[in-house]
């Protein structure tokens, strides 16, 4: 059974080379069918990465315009997808979800998605308390402080129904096996009432 995700990529560097190489083994590992949002920092920073050609060349990928456009917000609610994952979330989008925002492509797939009862998965890039070394384009190491705020909103998405953050990006592979365990459980409970309703047909 395929599972179809939305994978949003914001404008992080920080963890970024590892959540596309991350996709592109789960995709391959268990077949899924993944479709990348870029929003426009995630575009710029993906770029700066020089990560693009490789983005395109193993995934569709949807580049945000504005709010609705690409218009992701109907295949979402329709179901066409199994679920929302947005890693790495920076700050900023994480603090968009956190105070209900929607004025970004991303920010808005997840409230929409949340609306129809989609699951949603974030990984906030910053959310743990002191400091951390993340490597630039050139290789040079770079240390990042945690600001307060930025560690209250990402706590804040920990307490919204609907939605599941992720600790790490090695965490998503548990995520999805979990999914689609349960996916399986659902469609089986499904044939067996179908297949009950058949059979109490046949014996009226």
């Amino acid at each position: 059974m395929t599972l179809k995700i939305a994978w949003g990529i914001t404008g992080s560097g920080d963890r970024l080379a590892e959540s596309i190489d991350l996709a592109k083994s789960l995709q391959k590992r268990y077949g899924l069918d993944i479709d990348i949002i870029l929003s426009k920092a995630g575009e710029m920073v993906v770029t700066w990465y020089k990560l693009v050609g490789s983005l395109k060349q193993n995934f569709r990928v949807f580049i945000e315009s504005t709010p609705n456009t690409p218009f992701l917000i109907g295949p979402l609610q329709l179901g066409k997808y199994d679920f929302l994952l947005i890693c790495p979330a920076t700050a900023n989008t994480t603090a968009k979800i956190a105070h209900g925002i929607a004025d970004s492509l991303l920010s808005n797939c997840v409230a929409q998605a949340m609306k129809a009862g989609i699951p949603v998965f974030i990984f906030p890039v910053d959310q743990k308390a002191g400091k951390v070394e993340t490597l630039l384009p050139n290789k040079k190491k770079l240390t990042l402080y945690m600001r307060d705020v930025d560690l209250e909103n990402a706590e804040k998405l920990r307490h919204m129904n609907g939605i599941a953050v992720l600790s790490s990006p090695s965490e998503i592979e548990s995520a999805i096996l979990e999914f689609s365990e349960e996916k399986k459980r659902k469609s089986m409970s499904i044939e067996k009432k179908k297949l009950s309703k058949t059979r109490d047909s046949s014996v009226r």
